[in-house]
């Protein structure tokens, strides 16, 4: 009863991955091309050689530091400090 069920899954994750490839390939260079702002994003990021997609990773120096500083700011974060009523501006 399975083995009828394959074709159809089969041909599912052919036709998802089709779709996924067009709009890789078709749908966002069409979108590059279409508007300026996001076809002169593309040109600086090619010029400059940038990475963009590396700050998704932990791997990176960058992202490394920004999770230190996230994690101390949140466990050594001001707390019970006392406010006077000269303090509170209305």
């Amino acid at each position: 009863m399975e083995n009828a069920r394959a074709p159809r899954q089969w041909l599912a994750f052919l036709g998802g991955w089709i779709l996924f490839w067009c709009f890789m390939f078709l749908v966002c260079p069409a979108l590059n091309r279409t508007f300026v702002t996001m076809d002169q994003i593309a040109q600086v990021i090619d010029e400059h050689n940038l990475r963009t997609g590396m700050f998704f990773y932990t791997d990176v120096e960058v992202t490394g530091d920004a999770g230190v500083e996230t994690r101390s700011s949140i466990r050594f974060g001001p707390h019970g400090v006392k406010r006077s009523s000269s303090m509170v501006q209305d």
